[in-house]
């Protein structure tokens, strides 16, 4: 991609943000039903929205959505040398910034893959 191109695939519009809101919502919902597994049984309190979320997947699209991520992440390490996978395991801010970088690459890809072929 020339210099040009790669400043246009980055730059913020309206479909970038609404897509990137879209991929935060799902990942908040996904963090709020994941009391389930873990802050249940450690005696955590429930999330606020937890009932009102319970009954959609957003766990399940937020795992699916991060797939690639956690690969990517898996693969980056294996080359590193190290053992465990820190991107995925890590300190919770790297994880929220790990993620909103990779769901703004991923909005941006959407973004274009919609603009370049859905008007087909």
């Amino acid at each position: 991609m020339k210099g040009q191109t790669v400043k246009q695939f980055i730059t913020p519009d309206w479909k970038r943000v609404v897509i990137l809101a879209v991929f935060l919502f799902i990942a908040f919902a996904g963090y709020t039903q994941s009391w389930v597994f873990a802050g249940k049984d450690m005696g955590l309190p429930k999330p606020p929205l937890f009932d009102i979320l319970a009954p959609f997947p957003f766990w399940v699209l937020w795992v699916i959505s991060l797939f690639p991520l956690g690969m990517l992440s898996n693969l980056i390490v294996a080359a590193l040398g190290y053992e465990a996978d820190f991107i995925m395991r890590g300190p919770f801010w790297l994880f929220w910034a790990i993620q909103l970088i990779y769901f703004y690459v991923l909005s941006c890809t959407l973004a274009f893959a919609i603009g370049r072929f859905g008007r087909k």
